[in-house]
């Protein structure tokens, strides 16, 4: 039983340390494109839906791809 307890609160930590790394990387996405002046408020508009219907991948595809675009 003890073992079985040490390895669900290591699995929980592992959870919630994914947790506040998606978060983060939300986070992040969200803060450049409101601080990118290099594009049109449609576009900023158009990227935080995106990365609010899909957050994860759409916070990466902009990270990686995005960003760097000038629209």
């Amino acid at each position: 039983m003890l073992l079985a307890q040490i390895e669900s609160n290591q699995i929980a930590i592992i959870i919630i340390i994914a947790a506040i790394l998606w978060l983060a990387l939300i986070l992040a996405a969200l803060y450049h494109i409101s601080r990118n002046n290099s594009i049109g408020f449609s576009v900023k508009v158009l990227w935080f839906i995106i990365i609010l219907l899909a957050p994860f991948l759409g916070s990466i595809i902009y990270l990686i791809w995005g960003k760097n675009k000038k629209f």
